[in-house]
This record gives C-alpha cells, sequence and structure tokens, in this order.
C-alpha cells in the first residue's frame, strides 16, 4: 500500500496530496466529534466531515504541498539543521498565521457564516489557534525538515495533522454548538 502510494505520491503530486489531506482532515474530525465532543454516530454531524474533507481536498493539500516545494526553492532543500530552522521560521511566522486566517474564514463561510460573523470568530479564535499551532508544529517541523525528504512532508505532516485537525475541527466548529445551545435554551 506504501508502496502504491509512494508511485502515486511521485506521479501525481497535487492530487494525492489533496485526497491524502482529505482522508487526514475528515479523521480528525471524526476523532473530534467523537472523541472529545462524544457526539456519538447518531449525532454525527456528516456534513461537518464533508466540509472538512472538502478544506482538505481544495486548500489544505494543495496550498501546503505547495508550501513545501517554495521553501525548498527559498531556502535550499538541504536536511540540516541551519536551514531547518531558516524553513520553520519562515513557515511559523508568515505561513502559519496566514493559512490559519485562510482556514477559519472558509470553514466559517462554509458554515454559512456571513463576512461580520467570520470577523467575529476570527477576533475569538485566531490568536489562540496561532499559539496552539505554534507549540506544536514548531517542533514537528524542525524534524520534518532535518530528517524527512520533500517527498514524503506532506505524509508526514497529515500524520501529524490528525492531532492538530482534532483541535482545529473542534475549535472551529464549536461556535456552531454553543450557538445551537443558546438557540435551544431560548425556544
Amino acid at each position: 500500500m506504501l508502496r502504491w502510494y509512494l508511485k502515486c505520491l511521485e506521479k501525481y503530486p497535487l492530487r494525492m496530496a489533496s485526497l491524502s489531506t482529505a482522508l487526514i482532515i475528515s479523521t480528525g474530525d471524526i476523532i473530534a466529534q467523537q472523541v472529545i465532543e462524544k457526539r456519538g454516530f447518531e449525532d454525527h454531524d456528516g456534513i461537518r466531515t464533508l466540509r472538512m474533507a472538502c478544506i482538505g481536498a481544495t486548500f489544505v493539500g494543495p496550498v501546503a504541498s505547495t508550501w513545501f516545494r517554495t521553501l525548498d526553492k527559498i531556502v535550499g532543500s538541504q536536511m540540516v539543521f541551519s536551514t531547518a530552522i531558516k524553513k520553520v521560521f519562515l513557515d511559523q511566522a508568515f505561513y502559519t498565521p496566514a493559512f490559519l486566517a485562510c482556514f477559519l474564514s472558509i470553514n466559517s463561510i462554509l458554515q454559512g457564516d456571513n463576512l461580520d460573523q467570520v470577523m467575529v470568530k476570527l477576533k475569538e479564535d485566531y490568536t489562540t489557534v496561532v499559539v496552539r499551532g505554534w507549540s506544536l508544529w514548531t517542533p514537528a517541523q524542525i524534524l520534518n525538515f532535518t530528517v524527512i525528504p520533500l517527498q514524503h512532508r506532506l505524509l508526514f505532516v497529515n500524520l501529524v495533522a490528525v492531532i492538530w485537525n482534532t483541535y482545529l475541527s473542534y475549535k472551529s466548529n464549536s461556535a456552531i454548538r454553543i450557538s445551537n445551545s443558546v438557540t435551544s435554551l431560548a425556544q
């Protein structure tokens, strides 16, 4: 199976990045709903899982895959600590804040929020998500850029991302639960 994946990744890098990221992000959402939120399968929000998979396939996978190739062009592809530190700095200082703003906004828009609601969610969640992301992704990316070859970086990131996507799915969808709870209490 791994051999098939690597062959497909070499032949169709963007398609495989999209598919694998959709799978990983939807896995994170399922874990968030079932383990953290304890919804049970009868209350599982399948539309939410599908939404997260679509964001993974159309935004996260292509953007992250392109970003890793761009970093190698900008900084170099040497798998040494000094190069890794430069990449992690660029990744965490520039890419991560912009990426998370886009991710949170896209998810909010796909939930049906208007621009004012998107801005409120960003004000409430953005800083916390970015700071928590730094605590996970800084060490993960140092490992990624010093040990993992370019063609396997997205796969490594996606494996680490199961943890991150569980948190991100929970955090980016928590306003829905709060809003639904308030609506239920008001009725």
